[in-house]
């Protein structure tokens, strides 16, 4: 299984309180153990690059982030196109549209999110890191 973890998760995972971070944290590990992949996307990565004013952090964030994830999806007119049609729905905001259309044209099998707002949308499955319990069930 394929998935993406959602700009708001990725944020939170990095900078976010630490029950959310917790619970990230723990349905990255329990679908790890499941052979779960994660994805991010660059606009993710970038938002918090560009947040970081230390340059040995940003470096460190970077690596990290190359690491850890097995894709780090670029975001290309096709993705910004089928996020402009989506986004006539005002269920989600435009950066979760982004990411539902990068996750979809990926060829992803999901979203990981602490979010469950993803769910309006029927497009990709979403997996709410609440929700799964350490066994990698959700």
């Amino acid at each position: 299984m394929k998935l993406l973890l959602a700009k708001n998760s990725f944020y939170t995972l990095l900078l976010g309180e630490s029950k959310a971070k917790k619970e990230i944290q723990n349905a990255l590990e329990a679908l790890t153990k499941k052979n779960a992949l994660f994805c991010v996307s660059l606009a993710s990565v970038q938002a918090i690059l560009s947040m970081e004013r230390d340059f040995s952090r940003r470096e460190i964030l970077w690596a990290q982030s190359k690491n850890f994830f097995a894709e780090i999806l670029p975001v290309k007119k096709e993705e910004i196109s089928l996020a402009l049609k989506l986004s006539a729905s005002a269920d989600l905001n435009w950066e979760e549209w982004l990411d539902v259309a990068s996750a979809s044209l990926s060829d992803l099998d999901g979203i990981l999110s602490l979010d469950s707002r993803y769910r309006k949308q029927t497009l990709m499955k979403v997996l709410l890191a609440e929700e799964i319990d350490l066994d990698g069930v959700a």
